[in-house]
């Protein structure tokens, strides 16, 4: 039930050395590539703004991944044999 949001666009930006080694302890303490820790983070900023296309796309992607643990959790059994 993926939808084609394949991520194709490229944003650069500038950091000091402290903040890029911040933004990547942050990153792997979370288990998530910078590229991603960054676009939630960003992300969530907006939402909290009220930004009502970032709270579209948050929610879809929250609402992908629900999807997904609930699909797993309902396929689990059946591939345990029980």
């Amino acid at each position: 039930m993926k939808s084609d949001d394949t991520k194709k666009e490229t944003l650069q930006f500038k950091v000091t050395d402290q903040e890029r080694k911040l933004i990547e302890r942050c990153a792997s303490d979370e288990g998530t590539t910078v590229s991603k820790y960054v676009r939630g983070a960003v992300l969530m900023s907006m939402v909290m703004d009220g930004k009502a296309e970032a709270i579209k796309i948050v929610a879809k992607e929250v609402g992908e991944k629900a999807f997904a643990v609930v699909r797993q959790k309902l396929t689990r059994p059946v591939q345990e044999g029980r």
